[in-house]
């Protein structure tokens, strides 16, 4: 789950409100490339729900975006921390450089509101999307994606980011277990699959709102070949897209990811 530590719509203390509300137990503050919404989340949970510090670190491999999730981290771990300011820097100057992009394709909106809109998290595409929407250019954030700020679109700018090899080993130093994110999403997965083992990849996200059923079925293969833990979560970023709670991870995960990030900790 993402709060508006990164690219959520709903502050650390809201989300903790609306799961206990939508009576869940257990959820994961997974924002990206940042630990910062996971003190406010856990005192406003004290236990209930219960809270599963982690964070979804942004990776690339061969030009595509894989992202890696980490569960049970020590967010307090200092080359951790380390790392994560330095990947917050680096997408400060990517935002500025889509910024420049904008105004050369007819959209300028001002580097400064986009930050505004981060409120001291990381900058993330949707803050980007939010500015545009404010200046008029597009009526929503779909549109700014698809027009602008998607992958393929015209003001897209690669980040400079780890390699999913980095990402899970800084996860493990951070004492967690690191899991592959929404693989449908990932070019090739079985195959990246293969190769993330080899470096300790830990888990893999099975249910998704985007992994369809015959992924699914494949990835929990995946996971039965390698011993991977099975895990899965709504990625829920919004309300109005209404998922918190619809994606559960099976019975055990919690467990079993536990139990993996006690050979980092």
């Amino acid at each position: 789950m993402h709060t508006t530590a990164s690219d959520g719509a709903l502050s650390p203390s809201a989300l903790v409100q609306l799961a206990r509300k939508r009576k869940i137990d257990i959820i994961a503050i997974t924002d990206h490339d940042t630990t910062g919404g996971i003190p406010a989340a856990q005192a406003a949970a004290q236990g209930m729900p219960l809270l599963i510090p982690g964070i979804e670190l942004s990776a690339t491999a061969a030009g595509a975006d894989v992202d890696i999730l980490g569960y049970c981290i020590d967010p307090a771990q200092a080359d951790f921390q380390a790392r994560l300011c330095q990947s917050r820097a680096q997408r400060i100057t990517r935002a500025g450089a889509m910024v420049e992009r904008l105004a050369v394709l007819g959209a300028p909106i001002r580097l400064e509101r986009v930050l505004e809109l981060a409120a001291g998290g990381s900058v993330c595409r949707p803050h980007i999307a939010q500015a545009l929407v404010e200046a008029g250019y597009v009526e929503g954030l779909r549109e700014a994606f698809e027009r602008y700020l998607g992958s393929s679109a015209p003001a897209y700018i690669p980040g400079d980011k780890l390699t999913p090899t980095e990402a899970i080993d800084l996860i493990h130093r951070a004492g967690g277990a690191a899991v592959l994110a929404h693989p449908a999403l990932v070019p090739d997965y079985a195959a990246l699959i293969e190769r993330l083992v080899r470096a300790g990849l830990d888990g893999v996200e099975v249910a998704h709102p985007k992994n369809p059923n015959p992924v699914r079925a494949n990835l929990r293969a995946l996971a039965k070949k390698h011993d991977l833990v099975i895990t899965g979560g709504s990625d829920f970023h919004r309300p109005e897209a209404d998922l918190l709670g619809s994606v559960t991870p099976p019975a055990g995960c919690v467990e079993a990811l536990q139990a993996r990030a006690a050979i980092y900790a």
